[in-house]
């Protein structure tokens, strides 16, 4: 089991982001942030489950967030304490903070990981639990009714499928509150994604994929799917009373 946790996300750790990678996850970070700030603006506690490489991270501190990291990836956990962010090693759920801790509880691309409706249920339980009144679960999820088969392909710990109307459920019967839900391909909103998802269907013409093997397109297929990826964000509010 050690030697499996050690290697966990291996090959997301170890993929390397290109100059416009890198500046268009930055751009998405900065807009979920600001996006955070109209419902539950910083100074206060932060804890963000799954924070990849930190590049949020970083931003939250910047604005003000005592921070907090749950990662269970030992890989993940080396490159963010080596950025000087306060990690907690665990699996999430549970979320090992003690009750009505903090003021925000960020998960972005978390939920469509659990193993099923149970653990997604208990990963949102855990959320209310950790939250203050009035604290915000700001939850990032892969939109499947566009994506299909795509949500199954980006990445083999994909369980829990994931769409508007099946989160808006589990969000209700958590106690939760929702405040606000966007829809998005990178920071594009409205008509702008509208126009990305009509796109999209271009990536996604029967034939493509074996083409794409003849032609040895493959990643850079997978590629214009990943900057194509639609999700939605659920600005969740834990409810005061």
């Amino acid at each position: 089991m050690a030697e499996t946790q050690d290697t966990f996300y291996k090959s997301f750790s170890e993929k390397k982001l290109t100059g416009y990678g890198s500046g268009r996850r930055s751009r998405i970070e900065q807009h979920r942030l600001g996006l955070l700030h109209r419902h539950k603006p910083a100074p206060g506690d932060m804890v963000e489950v799954g924070p990849g490489h930190g590049t949020l991270a970083l931003q939250a501190v910047a604005a003000g967030w005592r921070y907090t990291a749950i990662e269970a990836s030992q890989i993940l956990i080396d490159v963010l304490k080596g950025k000087g962010l306060r990690v907690i090693e665990s699996w999430a759920p549970p979320i090992p903070v003690p009750d009505a801790s903090t003021d925000v509880v960020y998960a972005d691309q978390v939920l469509e990981h659990m193993n099923g409706i149970e653990q997604a249920r208990l990963f949102t339980a855990e959320a209310l639990r950790a939250l203050r009144p009035g604290g915000v679960f700001f939850v990032v999820v892969p939109d499947y009714l566009k994506e299909r088969n795509f949500f199954w392909d980006v990445d083999y710990t994909h369980n829990f499928v994931t769409t508007e109307r099946r989160e808006r459920q589990l969000l209700y019967d958590g106690g939760f509150d929702i405040a606000q839900v966007v829809r998005s391909i990178g920071v594009a909103t409205g008509l702008r994604r509208d126009a990305l998802a009509a796109a999209a269907l271009l990536a996604n013409i029967p034939g493509l994929d074996a083409l794409s093997r003849y032609t040895r397109t493959e990643e850079l297929l997978f590629k214009i799917r990943k900057n194509l990826f639609e999700t939605l964000t659920f600005v969740a509010r834990r409810p005061a009373a």
